[in-house]
């Protein structure tokens, strides 16, 4: 029986020595385990093998890793540099199909990851934000968990007594519109109320005054800007704005000035009232079942967060026995990303937006990084010859594959250059697209990023041809006979995914579009267009009904009334307050509710299932109430004209029953709604304004106004506007979808182009020798599409399942959504194949066209 060294340590060896010295020392090795294994037998002889091996391993005996040459690297370095621009030149039409898709996608990606950083960053500035926590209400209804930001303002006050595990904690409003004067100069602007220590939680730095003025109550802050919009160069401290609301006024005093507040504050303002003047003289009712105050807390301790969430439900529960109510915290700096909810739990929102830029910017760069590897080993025939000569010489594996990493490293370096000159000068367009104000600024995350791009993309698109191009053997490279066999197929399964990811990106632009026209176009119920409205201010309270009898007479007016009628989210007064004839004890119903006079139901057109509308004939409607079919069917009851419910105000008649309708987002269900008459508690004036003469009419509408309200800017905004900035974030996506997947195509018709460059090279001859011999053009230009079709149709198997998978999971974020047609997958399918056909088929049918004696006259 042979004895043989160990297998492993035997190749170890031949690994590090010199090639020159291997025979010579292995063969003493072998001779001397031999003689080992008869003196000392067959494991003490390995181990002495094993041994010995590892103590060979030192200078003079081990090979070096560049080599057995010694090289001046520093030349190989310009030699590299030199060769691979003298391929730029010598290829140009590779080089520029490389780098424009580079490009292309890296802009792209530059533009994703700010837009992605500027949405991660909204409401993260302030300082402890990860122990910043905001109280919300979790209502168990009838019909679902509704989730709301609104608690009572009493709660702050006792959760800073009994809570000593939070470190803070302060109240707030909601940031609103309202109307200031200096000196008889009015001005708009967006305001709220929070306590004294609302600055001490929040980091909004004050350029003069001190955080602790708003607890007095005739103090007011305002920002820079305001100051400066306001009075000018004068300095505004101690000076006098009056701040007017319905028929309210008030002077504050000017106590402090904020600086302007940073972009990524989700929740911007202009100015700070004292919570306590809102509270004492605003709010008439102060009770536990009325959630007008946003209170935030901030922990001393995240651990603590289960604590403390259960102490305020129990300070809320002792004050309030309404078991269907909950309280519970939300990171603040996560409203903004996570605020939607389904069935009382955080369920996304923009987030799902962030997400889809990064998988849009990977893919759009994967499909660019492929498109240089397809081509990078279909040229490679043209390269075969300077490796097969370059490896006579002794060129190893190693450098000739630095070579080829060195050429996409100058590629990459070259392309993310030319991207942020493209992004420093395509930054105000894209704000617009995005509706932000961007800026360009190399912090140390975004520089980071930028500078590891280069080595990124240089390994990702350099990986494979590298490997490939300097494992070709040197006798087939010199003679030209290299078999591209593997990278074709390889090319092939490029090509697939390139397509299948474009495929993607189609369809679900597709169905974003169709989403968003869906949700503008919807039958919402009521009439949204050509309805004006403006705040109810000022003088004309005292003089309604003049004021709406002179609209009247304006030719283009067809309808004024008085309604407290609005579109978006959290814009809508909300009440439990109502019980009727077999509701349950533990039965819980949120009713949207709104106040208005004896049009304000006619008005946005409304349509009427049972009953009548309001008439202001009737000195009863003060006592009347409308309902829509929600509503009535939640509540149960049958035949409901002339049935009374009991309000909080009182016992109300249901004189009416209208079809369903939403003032919200398509993502919220609708909800049950009623309309009172009660016109002195109306918030707006609505008038419904003929098609084609609105321009005419709102310019006599403002001259009306300014004649009952001169004192007053007018600020009239239409309902469908709107409506339309619900929707906001949807359409910028479809935008900007819709330009991503055409730079995708785009990158991916480069990349077949340039294939198809390389293919009907490599076949010139044969299309020679096939049209003397009677081929006909069009059957050659159909024989050499042939195979990118069947990628492609390969690619539309894959992508069309997957592209519906992610547009149902998408579409069910909405209560009401387009149904996924199969036109949106055929269409998508078919606009891929013709535009990888019109791609190859400019190539192809030219090849075909092409005079056989040109091809064929150098054999």
């Amino acid at each position: 029986m042979s004895r043989r060294p160990p297998y492993l340590f035997t190749r170890f060896f031949k690994w590090y020595c010199k090639p020159y010295l291997q025979e010579a020392i292995l063969g003493d090795l072998e001779e001397q385990f031999d003689e080992d294994c008869q003196q000392y037998g067959s494991l003490r002889a390995k181990r002495r093998f094993i041994w010995t091996v590892l103590r060979f391993f030192r200078p003079g005996i081990t090979r070096s890793i560049f080599g057995t040459q010694k090289l001046n690297y520093l030349g190989m370095f310009k030699h590299n540099i030199l060769i691979t621009i003298r391929g730029f030149k010598r290829h140009k039409t590779v080089f520029g199909i490389n780098l424009v898709g580079l490009i292309t996608s890296l802009t792209c990606v530059l533009f994703s990851a700010i837009w992605i950083n500027d949405e991660l960053q909204k409401d993260r500035f302030h300082e402890d934000s990860d122990r910043l926590f905001q109280v919300y209400s979790r209502f168990e209804n009838t019909d679902g968990i509704t989730v709301w930001q609104g608690v009572t303002g009493l709660l702050e006050s006792e959760i800073e007594e009994q809570i000593p595990q939070v470190e803070l904690s302060g109240v707030s409003t909601d940031v609103h519109e309202y109307s200031l004067s200096v000196n008889n100069k009015r001005f708009k602007a967006q305001g709220r109320f929070g306590d004294e220590d609302y600055l001490k939680i929040f980091n909004y730095p004050l350029i003069k005054g001190e955080k602790e003025a708003l607890a007095d109550p005739s103090n007011i802050l305002i920002t820079e800007s305001m100051a400066e919009r306001m009075f000018g160069e004068e300095d505004p401290i101690g000076k006098n704005i009056t701040w007017h609301f319905w028929n309210s006024e008030k002077s504050f005093r000017v106590a402090g000035i904020l600086q302007d507040l940073t972009p990524a504050t989700s929740d911007p303002f202009e100015f700070i009232l004292p919570w306590t003047f809102y509270h004492d003289e605003l709010i008439s009712f102060k009770g536990w079942g009325n959630y007008y105050g946003r209170v935030v807390v901030k922990l001393d301790d995240l651990s603590n967060k289960e604590l403390i969430e259960k102490k305020i439900n129990e300070i809320f529960r002792s004050n309030n026995d309404n078991e269907q109510v909950e309280l519970f915290l939300t990171n603040y700096s996560d409203q903004y990303l996570y605020g939607n909810y389904e069935n009382g739990q955080q369920a996304g929102g923009r987030i799902d937006y962030v997400y889809l830029a990064m998988v849009v910017a990977c893919f759009i760069l994967i499909i660019a990084c492929i498109n240089f590897i397809n081509l990078s080993t279909a040229f490679a025939s043209l390269k075969t010859k300077e490796i097969g000569v370059k490896k006579t010489f002794g060129a190893s594996k190693v450098q000739l594959a630095f070579q080829f990493f060195m050429e996409s490293m100058l590629l990459s370096t070259i392309s993310i250059i030319i991207a942020i000159l493209l992004v420093g000068l395509l930054l105000e367009p894209f704000n617009h697209i995005t509706g932000k104000e961007l800026e360009l600024v190399f912090e140390w995350k975004l520089l980071t990023m930028v500078l590891l791009f280069i080595p990124i993309i240089g390994l990702i698109a350099g990986m494979f041809p590298a490997i490939y191009l300097s494992g070709l053997e040197v006798i087939s490279a010199l003679k030209s006979k290299s078999k591209i066999t593997g990278g074709a197929w390889s090319r092939k399964v490029l090509v697939f995914v390139q397509f299948t990811l474009s495929i993607v990106l189609i369809v679900s632009t597709l169905i974003v579009s169709q989403q968003v026209d869906f949700a503008l176009n919807k039958n919402l119920g009521y009439d949204r267009d050509n309805l004006l409205y403006f705040l109810r201010e000022g003088q004309i309270l005292e003089n309604s009904e003049a004021f709406a009898v002179e609209l009247n007479n304006i030719p283009g007016v067809k309808l004024v009334s008085q309604s407290g009628f609005s579109i978006g989210p959290g814009l809508q007064n909300r009440t439990g307050g109502i019980s009727w004839e077999g509701k349950g004890e533990d039965q819980q119903v949120q009713f949207w509710e709104n106040s208005g006079d004896a049009l304000s139901v006619e008005i946005i057109g409304l349509e009427l299932v049972d009953g009548r509308f309001f008439n202001e004939k009737l000195n009863t409607e003060e006592n009347s109430i409308i309902f829509n079919e929600t509503a009535i069917h939640i509540m149960g009851l049958e035949d409901p004209v002339g049935k009374v419910v009991e309000h909080y105000t009182g016992k109300k008649t249901i004189v009416g029953v209208v079809k369903d309708f939403t003032t919200e987002s398509l993502h919220n269900p609708i909800e049950p709604a009623m309309f009172h008459y009660k016109p002195d508690k109306a918030h707006y004036f609505i008038i419904k304004i003929a098609k084609g003469q609105e321009l005419q009419t709102i310019s006599e509408i403002e001259s009306v106004y300014k004649s009952f309200n001169p004192n007053y800017p007018f600020d009239a905004r239409f309902i469908d506007q709107d409506y339309q900035a619900m929707y906001d974030s949807e359409m910028r996506v479809a935008k900007l979808s819709k330009l991503f997947s055409g730079l995708a195509i785009l990158i991916s018709c480069l990349g077949l182009f340039g294939l198809t460059i390389f293919q009907v090279q490599r076949k010139v001859k044969e299309i020679g020798i096939k049209k003397v011999l009677g081929a006909e053009s069009w059957k050659l230009a159909v024989s050499m599409t042939y195979e990118f079709t069947k990628s492609v149709l390969l690619s539309l198997f894959v992508a069309l399942p997957v592209s519906y998978f992610i547009g149902a999971k998408w579409l069910e974020s909405f209560a009401s959504s387009i149904q996924l047609e199969w036109w949106f997958f055929c269409l998508a399918g078919l606009m891929a194949l013709l535009i990888a056909w019109i791609t190859v088929s400019s190539q192809t049918w030219k090849a075909a066209s092409a005079n056989p004696v040109d091809s064929l006259k150098d054999e």
